[in-house]
């Protein structure tokens, strides 16, 4: 059973208040937006931003292909 189907069989039992607190806990970390947030949200501006920075980077040459890129993270992490 793949990591999705267990969790869709533990929603599926939960009693409708345990659903609540998890899907609050869900919208908390969603709208965190602290420094020290792992997974820190970007502005609709930043994410414009970063978009531009990357279309003038790959217009100057500035990239890496894909292949490339995953070969060199398979090393790096022995995968």
């Amino acid at each position: 059973m793949s990591t999705l189907d267990n969790t869709i069989s533990m929603i599926e039992v939960l009693p409708e208040t345990d659903l609540i607190k998890i899907q609050d806990l869900a919208k908390k970390l969603f709208q965190q937006q602290k420094d020290d947030c792992p997974f820190p949200l970007k502005s609709r501006e930043d994410i414009y931003r970063d978009l531009e920075i990357s279309r003038k980077q790959t217009a100057a040459g500035e990239y890496q292909k894909a292949g490339e890129f995953l070969a060199e993270l398979r090393e790096e992490y022995g995968i």
